[in-house]
């Protein structure tokens, strides 16, 4: 973590939202609950964890589409919920969003110059009218696309073309941060690699953040400079990428890592599986203390009356786990 402030701060972030039970009321589903995250400027931060974990609705909250019930959000050190009028308007620039699927995300009647320019419209005066035109041949040039295919509409380009255009929207208002939901999943192998290039070399070249939502693990390695693991709407292990991924301190993301596969048969066949029992405990009714505990195999009688806090291991003062438990030596591969 870079030793300036970050660019986004995220303390105590809850949301729910509530749901029907039966005929007779509704109860509240917890999507988060007290999520901790922080951003650097220029940084990748990959968030992972299992569907329903949460990522997403707190992707919703970051771009400010659902606002929290408790927890603070500090981009550059404001507080975004309390803008209104042009000063919202301008912070709406700097958070933009790249969605994971590059067809439905792009208006079938709008052509790539239209879809580029279309956050214009709203933010009238960041490019000139008469310069707009040359600005979505640079975007163009910028996400590896000819100037000529200003002109074409989504369904005449390829996938990986298409989410090149949805890059190029993100980036026409010159964003501090985006956010990546699932950005290649949609994707061929093939072209997923050539579209978290072209990131890392906009990162490069812009400065950007990225907040890089993914299942795929092997991606996340690839782009992150560090991890956020989710679990039932908590944040469970926070650090540098290459120390989550070498080792991992909460039990639930040394199952995640034992699961993700491997074109390394050397280490395939010296790592140990960890199967996981039971259920993903309902987000209606989550467990209580840690909310882990109920398919861990390290739990004992305090995990289920006391909530962990996120604590630094020995000599790793940036790597966080919210674990009564952690896992602090590692085998084969696997910690322990």
């Amino acid at each position: 973590m870079p030793e300036s402030a970050p660019l986004l701060d995220v303390s105590g972030l809850s949301k729910s939202f509530r749901v029907p039970r039966s005929a007779s009321g509704s109860t509240r589903l917890q999507a988060l609950d007290g999520v901790n995250l922080r951003l650097g400027r220029g940084e990748t931060l990959g968030l992972v964890g299992e569907s329903g974990c949460g990522k997403s609705t707190l992707a919703r909250v970051l771009l400010m589409l659902e606002r929290p019930d408790s927890g603070t959000v500090r981009f550059d050190g404001v507080d975004p919920f309390s803008l209104r009028g042009k000063e919202l308007l301008a912070w709406r620039r700097r958070v933009q969003m790249v969605f994971q699927d590059p067809f439905a995300s792009l208006n079938p009647r709008l052509n790539a110059a239209d879809l580029i320019g279309e956050p214009w419209r709203t933010h009238r005066d960041l490019v000139p009218p008469k310069r707009r035109e040359q600005r979505v041949r640079e975007l163009l040039d910028m996400v590896g696309l000819r100037p000529g295919d200003a002109r074409r509409y989504p369904q005449e380009f390829s996938g990986g073309q298409r989410q090149r255009i949805g890059i190029a929207r993100a980036l026409a208002l010159d964003p501090a941060v985006i956010i990546c939901d699932e950005p290649v999943s949609a994707l061929d192998l093939s072209v997923q690699a050539q579209v978290l290039n072209l990131l890392t070399d906009l990162q490069a070249e812009l400065g950007v953040a990225y907040v890089f939502i993914s299942h795929d693990l092997s991606v996340v390695r690839h782009v992150a400079d560090r991890v956020s693991v989710m679990y039932l709407g908590r944040v469970v292990e926070t650090g540098p990428t290459e120390e989550v991924f070498g080792s991992p301190r909460h039990p639930y993301t040394a199952a995640l890592l034992s699961a993700a596969p491997t074109l390394a048969p050397a280490l395939a066949g010296s790592r140990e599986r960890i199967v996981l029992s039971g259920e993903v405990p309902s987000p209606v009714d989550p467990p209580s203390g840690c909310r882990f505990r109920t398919r861990c195999w390290r739990a004992e009688d305090v995990c289920a009356q006391v909530v962990p806090v996120d604590e630094a291991g020995a000599g790793q003062p940036s790597h966080t786990a919210a674990c009564h438990l952690p896992l602090e030596v590692v085998t084969a591969g696997i910690a322990r």
